[in-house]
């Protein structure tokens, strides 16, 4: 480090207070500069608001009328849109609008539909369940009858057909004779 003659405060030693000082109240001074800057700008371009900007808001839209489009789409990647286009987009932005509303009431209406169905298949399905409670509860009090005889076959299935070859009738009639035996 140097002594204080060699700083150029030449052995006056209150100066380098004042010094530190304005040193510091002018980077505090650019620091504040700065960030009003940045809040102006983006007051301009809508981002903040700041009450009584207006100014800076109607100088920057002034001075964007005369300015060369191909600088503020450079500046803001963003297209300038001539009148014409500007209009157009939004009646195709409205129209969307009006379109998404129109789908938006049908789809309401829609699941409304099938809301209301679904109320009236799940009161079914109780009642449903109900009547098959009562119908259960009314077969337990209610007691069973005996089960039906079986149907007794019809005489003519029960006889044998007469054979149509008397030899054939013989056969069986031994075949039955010998079953009994002696």
């Amino acid at each position: 480090m140097g002594t204080p003659d060699e700083e150029g405060l030449k052995g006056n030693k209150k100066g380098r207070p004042v010094w530190s000082f304005v040193k510091n109240a002018s980077l505090a001074i650019t620091i504040f500069l700065f960030f009003f800057t940045i809040v102006l700008v983006l007051d301009a371009y809508k981002f903040v608001s700041v009450r009584h900007a207006k100014f800076a808001r109607k100088k920057l839209l002034r001075t964007l009328q005369y300015m060369d489009p191909s600088i503020i789409e450079a500046h803001t990647g963003m297209k300038v849109l001539t009148k014409d286009e500007f209009d157009q987009l939004q009646k195709d932005l409205e129209k969307a609008r009006t379109d998404v509303r129109e789908m938006n009431t049908k789809v309401q209406e829609k699941f409304s539909d099938v809301l209301k169905t679904s109320m009236e298949l799940q009161n079914m399905k109780q009642d449903i369940d109900e009547l098959k409670k009562l119908i259960a509860e009314k077969e337990a009090a209610q007691p069973k009858p005996p089960p039906p005889a079986p149907p007794a076959p019809p005489a003519e299935a029960a006889a044998p057909a007469p054979p149509a070859d008397a030899a054939a009738a013989a056969v069986p009639a031994a075949d039955a004779a010998a079953a009994a035996g002696p």
